[in-house]
């Protein structure tokens, strides 16, 4: 190989990534703007998205005035609390769908003692729950807040590789197991 063919190669293989780099560089400023909307970002197992989820979850509870000490912490829900934060360790995926599962649970049985005439298969489904709880139960923040909780849960079942770890999941238990305890705990 002559030092043509040499340097040819080399401006060949370095074209693309150098104007790849020049407009990255010409558009920076854009591109800055656009980063804090973005809403989903995949590297290899970070979910940014379930994060974001959780979070606005979270602010929302504050925006409310909600506080984890103003929700009665039973021995029951530390058992559940502590039983979830040890599964999320091993499996997240797993401590998400048996927190959601403790709220679907919660929500039946609020349905079935309103609605004892209720046939169980209508009180099976989230979507259901939700309508039935609705005008009876769920403020209108506790509803969105269900219904951000089974999109969530949903996110973690259907997510190839759901592998979030740490305060999301930790945040995303709390939550549910706080709607889970005032379902219970209210009457009828």
């Amino acid at each position: 190989m002559d030092w043509k063919t040499f340097f040819a190669q080399i401006i060949d293989s370095l074209a693309w990534p150098l104007v790849a780099v020049f407009v990255v560089f010409l558009l920076r400023d854009k591109i800055t703007d656009l980063l804090p909307r973005l809403k989903k970002l995949r590297h290899k197992e970070t979910e940014i998205e379930f994060t974001e989820g959780v979070t606005e979850l979270v602010q929302e509870r504050q925006a409310q005035g909600i506080q984890n000490n103003e929700v009665e912490q039973t021995e029951e829900y530390q058992d559940q609390f502590s039983f979830l934060t040890r599964l999320a360790e091993i499996s997240p995926r797993s401590a998400v769908l048996e927190a959601f599962r403790i709220v679907e649970v919660a929500a039946a049985k609020k349905a079935a003692r309103i609605y004892p005439d209720i046939e169980s298969r209508h009180a099976k489904s989230p979507l259901q729950l939700q309508k039935l709880l609705k005008s009876e139960v769920l403020t209108k923040n506790e509803f969105h807040q269900f219904d951000q909780l089974r999109r969530l849960r949903n996110e973690a079942a259907h997510t190839e590789e759901f592998d979030v770890k740490g305060m999301p999941v930790e945040a995303y238990i709390d939550i549910a197991l706080s709607m889970a305890s005032r379902l219970e705990a209210e009457h009828p």
